[in-house]
């Protein structure tokens, strides 16, 4: 995960409960070398705009990294994209 991703390129992860979804997004600023990853936690609502709770972003790759495999270490899911989280919004 976010070893060789490309701009735009997304990973989900679920809380064990499936209420809560952190969408990591690989974002390029004007170069490679200012690379980011933003990280948004949110909840789908159906038929509603999805909830978005916090926005981060982590302009070291590797902290991000850090984040995914804490959450994982914690009970949190590799997930799909969610319907209701729709790109737009994000």
């Amino acid at each position: 995960m976010l070893g060789a991703a490309r701009h735009g390129q997304t990973h989900w992860l679920s809380d064990p409960e499936g209420y809560w979804y952190l969408k990591f997004k690989d974002v390029l600023g004007r170069s490679y070398l200012e690379r980011h990853i933003e990280v948004i936690k949110g909840r789908p609502i159906k038929g509603e705009p999805a909830l978005l709770k916090t926005r981060t972003i982590y302009h070291h790759v590797d902290d991000a990294r850090e984040l995914w495999k804490r959450l994982q270490r914690e009970g949190w899911r590799v997930t799909s994209a969610q319907k209701y989280l729709s790109a737009e919004l994000w």
